[in-house]
C-alpha cells in the first residue's frame, strides 16, 4: 500500500441530483460543492465539514482514469469520468459518460427523474486539513479517488447539473460486458486486506 493510502483513508461523499438533460449519454456533475459545510461521518463519529475552492488541484489532468459506478460498488461500472473541472468557483464539476445497456439506459432515466446523486470518494492528508476544535475541519488539500452514482446525499450542493444522451463510443468492455479496474481492484485489495490485518498481493 502507497504511503499516501496509509496516511489518507479513503472517505465518501455524496449529494443530490439537481437537474438532467439527455442528448450525448453525458451526466453533468458538481461531485463535490466548495464552501458548503455539512454534516459527515469521519472515523466513526458526527463533526461539519467543507472544502475549499480548489481543493482537487490539477485533477483534471487525470480525468479518463476513473470509472463510475453504482453505490460504490466497483463491481458495478457504468461509465468513465469524460471531463473533471476542478477550479469552478461552484465546486469540483464532472463530465460522467453513461455506458450503452439497459443499466446505463436506468441510470440516465434515475438522473433525470432526480432519484440519484453523485457520490466521491477521496483522501486528505493530516497537513491538509484545517480543524476547529475536534467537530469541524475544512479540507484545503485532496486527492479524488473515485466517483459513483448513489441514491444517498451528503452535500446538498453535490448535483447533477445536466445529462446528455447517445454518444456512440463506450468503454471498451471484456467478453461478458465488464470494464477493467485495475486501480479500483488494487485500492479495494488494499481496504480488505487492512480491515483483515492480512498483507496485500
Amino acid at each position: 500500500m502507497s504511503e499516501l493510502l496509509v496516511k489518507a483513508a479513503i472517505e465518501i461523499r455524496s449529494a443530490q441530483v439537481t437537474d438532467v438533460r439527455f442528448p450525448d449519454r453525458i451526466i453533468d456533475l458538481i461531485a463535490v460543492p466548495y464552501d458548503e459545510w455539512t454534516v459527515a461521518d469521519y472515523k466513526g463519529r458526527l463533526i461539519e465539514e467543507s472544502f475549499a475552492p480548489g481543493t482537487f488541484g490539477q485533477v483534471q489532468n487525470r480525468a479518463h482514469r476513473f470509472l463510475v459506478n453504482l453505490e460504490h460498488d466497483l463491481t458495478r461500472v457504468v461509465g468513465r469520468v469524460q471531463a473533471l473541472h476542478p477550479d469552478r468557483p461552484e465546486g469540483l464539476r464532472s463530465e460522467l459518460r453513461i455506458r450503452r445497456g439497459a443499466e446505463g439506459d436506468q441510470v440516465l432515466d434515475d438522473a433525470a427523474d432526480g432519484m440519484l446523486c453523485g457520490s466521491v470518494g477521496f483522501g486528505a492528508l493530516p497537513e491538509n486539513q484545517q480543524w476547529e476544535g475536534r467537530s469541524r475541519r475544512r479540507i484545503l488539500k485532496a486527492f479524488l479517488d473515485h466517483i459513483a452514482l448513489t441514491f444517498t446525499p451528503a452535500y446538498l450542493g453535490a448535483a447533477v447539473v445536466d445529462v446528455r444522451s447517445a454518444l456512440p463510443t463506450v468503454v471498451a468492455a471484456d467478453p461478458q460486458g465488464r470494464l477493467p479496474t485495475p486501480n479500483l481492484d488494487r485500492v479495494l485489495a488494499e481496504r480488505l486486506a487492512a480491515r483483515y490485518g492480512v498483507a496485500s498481493t
